[in-house]
């Protein structure tokens, strides 16, 4: 009776640790799909954001360009690209918004 109940013990003993072993699969298994998903939506959203910064300073160098600068080249146009520059910088913050990324 004692050698059953020990292969009774031993036998469940096996059991749980199998129920174990494909739980940790099934767990690593989704924190591996969960990681992807969010890896996925992160290279969205800076796909998007970086998308949206570089249409920023499209728009932003072309008003400038057409509106002040009617489409020309001129000297004044360095300061006035400048004068914008400053004023987009002190509302804004500096990084970003130097004469260069604006037109």
């Amino acid at each position: 009776m004692y050698a059953k109940r020990t292969q009774l013990e031993k036998a469940m003993k096996e059991i749980e640790d199998k129920k174990q072993i494909v739980s940790s699969l099934t767990g690593q298994s989704l924190i591996q799909d969960l990681r992807q998903i969010i890896e996925q939506a992160r290279g969205q959203v800076a796909a998007t954001a970086n998308y949206a910064q570089t249409m920023m300073y499209w728009h932003i160098g072309e008003r400038i360009n057409r509106e002040v600068l009617d489409n020309q080249r001129a000297e004044y146009g360095k300061q006035i690209v400048a004068t914008v520059a400053r004023q987009l910088q002190e509302e804004f913050g500096r990084k970003g918004f130097d004469e260069k990324s604006i037109l």
